[in-house]
């Protein structure tokens, strides 16, 4: 529940436009929705200017629906204010609160939110896995709190705040995904989140055209840990098996003996040791948690090396906070991805489609690879690439790379789509079967006649790539395999 008191309180001048309801200040909404499609009437409408559309150009939509306040940027209301109340006859019972910045109003509304609704909350970042761990981490804890989390990857400065704005009295615990490609943007995410915990997932080749390298990458993400050791009584969680996490963790130990942490790794001395055991039937990872003298054996149900990472995170953290054991495997051994694009295993037609297209770096090509090199079966193994985006300069050195490991690992066909997967396609030139695309749909009707019964496909791009669109291509009853 939101006050509008609460609203009137934010830093800076606000303006009640005087056509519309008179409010008294203490008016109660259900919440805060920046989409005019789905906003309902006891909700508050932030209209947010984004790249490809404007929420101000919906106001109309909005006040159909009868929403009673939106907030707009001032700057836009100046520029419009006569044609809006004058000829708009839907608009007379909608007030407008201007403000110099609705995005920014958006985070003070929610940091003030956040602190009117005193619950642990825990920041989950990282260059992979961190939606996959959020997910896990919120399911261990929902056996012991209410959980609030984010929907998907709502993990940037608009979606973290209206996350937050969804705090009621029935949640007694937040675990909240926090992304970034800029610099500061994590720290921004802090000051209005406030976390008592966080934890870093790990450190790879994300957003390098913004954050340069690696350590780059580590300076962003780990203004996590530097709001809680730097500005709370928190504790942070570490992933010794990353060597920029691990350096951080010795580097504040030497600086503060007291440092509030708790560590989970495989290979190193930790609060949680995990052990790897191998892989079940659909090759879900299986492995061994140990921590002080409790031990036990569990798996996650998802395909991928990478998986044993996320699982001991997620059981680490449950352990932390006191879940029982019981009910951390069966959280872990009953897992499914809330995104159907993230290492989602599809039978088909006699071939298994592993989709993995929800992103792509460097780093979660080499691990999706790996895997499935480690991965027994008895047909071809077909490799279907897209460009890795927003790599920056150090993009065709990235691609070639991975075109270079592809051809090493001896895969049976790789398939690349895109322009910068063009340096991947050269790169792999020695492979026999080595195909380059401009076209998804000749990509995908190109595979049905490659594919036979008992194949495997993998399938890894960036989100802007759309690598979907070839999955549901394979899959559709117009591209039988023969």
């Amino acid at each position: 529940m939101i006050y509008l008191d609460e609203i009137l309180a934010l830093e800076g001048k606000r303006n009640i436009s005087k056509t519309g309801f008179e409010f008294s200040g203490k008016e109660r909404f259900a919440g805060v929705s920046i989409d005019s499609r789905n906003i309902r009437k006891d909700e508050i409408f932030f209209a947010i200017k984004g790249e490809k559309t404007d929420g101000h150009n919906y106001l109309q939509e909005v006040a159909r629906k009868k929403v009673k306040l939106a907030v707009i940027n001032d700057s836009w209301l100046k520029s419009n204010i006569k044609s809006l109340w004058k000829n708009n006859r839907y608009l007379k019972n909608l007030s407008c609160l201007a403000v110099k910045d609705t995005i920014k109003t958006l985070g003070e509304l929610a940091s003030q939110h956040r602190q009117r609704n005193s619950v642990p909350v825990l920041c989950v970042g990282g260059s992979n896995g961190k939606t996959t761990v959020k997910d896990m981490i919120a399911a261990v804890l929902s056996n012991k709190f209410s959980v609030l989390k984010n929907d998907g990857n709502f993990n940037n400065h608009i979606g973290l705040p209206l996350t937050l704005l969804k705090l009621n009295e029935n949640h007694s615990f937040a675990v909240l995904e926090a992304g970034s490609n800029h610099f500061n943007e994590l720290k921004y995410l802090c000051e209005i989140a406030m976390p008592d915990c966080t934890l870093v997932t790990n450190i790879g080749k994300e957003h390098l055209e913004f954050f340069k390298n690696l350590k780059g990458v580590a300076k962003e993400e780990f203004e996590l840990y530097e709001h809680i050791n730097k500005n709370t009584d928190g504790v942070c969680l570490y992933n010794l098996d990353d060597k920029f996490i691990r350096h951080y963790y010795k580097k504040y130990l030497s600086v503060r003996k007291n440092l509030p942490s708790f560590t989970y790794s495989y290979d190193f001395d930790s609060d949680v040791k995990g052990k790897m055991l191998g892989y079940g039937k659909n090759f879900e990872p299986v492995f061994e948690v140990k921590y002080g003298k409790l031990k036990f054996k569990t798996f996650v149900n998802t395909f991928g090396k990478h998986s044993f990472y996320n699982g001991l995170a997620a059981a680490a953290t449950g352990l932390f906070f006191g879940v029982p054991e019981k009910q951390i495997k069966e959280v872990l051994e009953n897992f499914k991805p809330v995104s159907d694009k993230r290492m989602e295993v599809i039978e088909f037609n006699g071939i298994k489609i592993i989709n993995d297209t929800y992103n792509s770096n460097p780093d979660s090509v080499k691990i999706g690879l790996e895997t499935l090199k480690e991965y027994n079966t008895n047909g071809k193994k077909h490799v279907i690439l897209a460009d890795m985006l927003e790599l920056g300069k150090e993009s065709p050195y990235e691609h070639a790379a991975i075109g270079k490991l592809t051809a090493k690992m001896g895969f049976d066909f790789l398939y690349t789509y895109g322009g910068n997967s063009y340096n991947t396609f050269l790169s792999a030139k020695r492979m026999k079967n080595n195909y380059w695309f401009d076209n998804r749909v000749v990509l995908s009707e190109f595979l049905k006649n490659t594919c036979s019964k008992g194949d495997i496909i993998y399938v890894k791009g960036s989100r802007g790539m759309e690598m979907e669109e070839v999955v549901r291509k394979i899959i559709n009853e117009e591209y039988k395999i023969k």
